[in-house]
């Protein structure tokens, strides 16, 4: 039976849904069984998930009266995975004019707590059982009764400050207003730097590598404890006399001289992967690309075809990626003058459709 159709589409008083329900019930409880939980998190569009209580009679009365949490065919807190729940291309169905550029963005732009909510079980079932154990702890304590939750708002507004390009100082105004207009007892952040330390614990993590000065090196892998750079010498830190002492523990030594800043690839494909309509749109290049010897997508191009034949367990394989690497100012030889110390390196993902890339 499919869950996107009985939970959204059918009727909440059909037999087809009344049914389902009686299953979800099922799997909650055999799910706080084993893991000898007291409550149940209620997953109606009411409590969203972030309420839980003892008495399971009510759950169905709720999902009767205010239906599903949006996007939760994947019963991630009530002790589900992805495999479990048999999210597969197959099983998906949903109208291909979802993924016209015009909807994708009215979707952003309009289903904010949509979006909340899916975000939120994407990164629940990438999580072990320490992580998911902290953001519990973290809606538990920002959940005041209110009927938005604070994670909700921040997250709205952030998507405002991003959307019309507001600055860090406009936005800490704006929190600080807000947060003397509402009651006393609020916990709205009130600058920039507390609204941004809230959500990065939903984010992914970047990496800091230390670099040499002279852009010889990385100190990664086998060098990573190392001082001095091993090709022209230069202190890895900043430092006023390259005579003073370091100690042994290269985290005690004073700043970097040089660092980049590293967002692994890999964590970010799996929280694309592990989101059913993201997914669609990752595999839209071997599923619903239209093949007549037309160049109309990056994979119909010969290097695309070349790269298959090279690989052909990689081609045949429709989730594999495809990156473009571009950047602004590499300089493989050092042969240009220049004193920029900041280069971006950007990965683009060919494998979407064209109104995305």
């Amino acid at each position: 039976m499919n869950r996107d159709y009985w939970m959204y589409k059918a009727s909440r008083f059909s037999e087809l849904y009344i049914e389902g329900v009686r299953t979800f019930i099922r799997v909650a409880e055999a799910n706080r069984t084993s893991k000898g939980n007291e409550s149940i998190s209620w997953p109606c569009n009411l409590c969203k998930n972030f309420k839980t209580f003892n008495c399971t009679g009510e759950i169905k009365y709720h999902l009767l009266e205010n239906d599903f949490v949006p996007n939760y065919t994947c019963w991630s807190r009530h002790g589900e995975t992805l495999l479990d729940c048999g999210t597969t291309s197959s099983n998906i169905n949903i109208n291909n004019s979802t993924y016209n550029n015009d909807s994708y963005v009215d979707e952003d732009d309009h289903h904010s707590n949509d979006n909340f909510n899916g975000m939120f079980d994407d990164i629940e079932t990438n999580m072990g059982d320490v992580e998911q154990e902290k953001l519990q702890r973290l809606f538990e304590e920002v959940d005041s009764g209110s009927k938005f939750m604070k994670l909700d708002v921040v997250l709205r507004f952030i998507n405002l400050k991003s959307k019309n390009g507001w600055s860090d100082k406009s936005f800490t105004s704006l929190l600080e207003v807000l947060h003397d207009i509402l009651p006393e007892d609020n916990k709205l952040p009130i600058s920039t730097y507390q609204a941004k330390k809230l959500m990065c614990q939903m984010g992914m993590e970047v990496e800091r590598i230390h670099a040499c000065p002279n852009n010889c090196m990385l100190y990664i892998k086998e060098f990573k404890n190392k001082h001095n750079c091993i090709f022209c010498g230069a202190s890895r830190y900043k430092r006023k006399k390259d005579s003073d002492e370091v100690d042994d523990d290269v985290t005690k030594n004073g700043p970097p001289a040089k660092m980049l800043w590293y967002l692994p690839i890999i964590p970010r494909l799996k929280r694309l992967f592990s989101n059913e309509k993201e997914a669609m749109l990752l595999c839209w290049h071997s599923e619903e690309r239209v093949i007549d010897r037309k160049l109309r997508h990056v994979a119909d191009s010969p290097q695309w075809r070349n790269i298959d034949k090279k690989y052909p367990e990689f081609g045949k394989e429709m989730r594999n990626i495809q990156f473009g690497l571009s950047s602004d100012g590499i300089n493989p030889f050092g042969n240009i003058s220049s004193r920029h110390s900041m280069w971006p390196v950007l990965l683009c993902i060919y494998n979407l459709p064209p109104w995305l890339l």
